[in-house]
């Protein structure tokens, strides 16, 4: 029996989190930085301890005008500083909740920027490592992150079912069509080749290795709830269990 984590971002102001969390094993709650403040967070602390779902931050770029979806231009410093605010914010709704914060996983185009950028990923995983060196680390395969952080701090190597990859494992930006896999058959053929067969296929047609620990699901995609459940079906019958 193989198993695989699924996690989804959640407490981004769509309708569906709470159905979504029956089908999810951890979710990534948006904590202020793209979206979301301390009573979306609490809220969907909430409804995650509810459903016995993994908790963990999803800290980003300080850039609600563009949903964290823009590389930004700021120093390290000024970055730190508000990832730490984020993630303070965050611990603070733990805390009240009495939840368990599991890991962090960053957003967007921070996300996509520490695959390659030294200077950021060096910053961030110092930070990590002194301030939150218990939470496990959602990390993008062949990264500058997972480099960093796999010395120092417990990770879990990404993998996405609804977006399409290059063949060096970054994510074709969303600007560019085919970006994004909204239809069934495209999600079922990724899920399976990662989940199962260590493997993703590259927008421009070929294989790729790579082991993933944990899948992502995007919340805010139309069809996230739908997708969801056919996944988690789907999945079963190759013997595949998500956990």
């Amino acid at each position: 029996m193989h198993h695989i984590d699924l996690n989804a971002d959640i407490g981004e102001g769509f309708p569906y989190d709470a159905e979504l969390l029956r089908y999810i094993t951890s979710c990534n709650i948006a904590c202020g930085g793209h979206i979301g403040d301390e009573r979306s967070m609490v809220k969907t602390i909430h409804l995650a301890k509810k459903h016995e779902v993994k908790i963990g931050a999803h800290p980003s770029y300080p850039d609600k005008l563009n949903f964290g979806r823009k590389s930004l231009n700021i120093s390290i410093d000024e970055l730190i500083s508000s990832i730490d605010k984020q993630l303070k914010s965050f611990q603070k709704c733990i805390n009240n909740i009495k939840a368990n914060w599991n890991h962090i996983k960053f957003h967007g185009a921070l996300y996509n920027d520490l695959k390659d950028d030294k200077d950021k990923a060096k910053a961030i995983v110092k930070y990590l490592s002194d301030n939150h060196p218990n939470k496990i680390l959602f990390v993008p395969p062949r990264s500058e992150l997972k480099n960093m952080a796999s010395s120092c701090l417990s990770i879990m190597v990404e993998g996405f079912a609804d977006r399409a990859y290059n063949e060096d494992l970054s994510l074709v930006p969303r600007s560019l069509n085919g970006a994004v896999l909204t239809e069934f058959e495209q999600v079922r053929t990724q899920v399976v080749d990662i989940a199962l067969n260590q493997k993703v296929k590259s927008i421009n047609g070929k294989y790729v290795k790579f082991k993933a620990d944990t899948l992502c699901l995007h919340g805010d995609t139309p069809s996230a709830l739908d997708l969801a459940k056919k996944i988690v079906s789907y999945l079963s019958e190759y013997q595949i269990r998500i956990q």
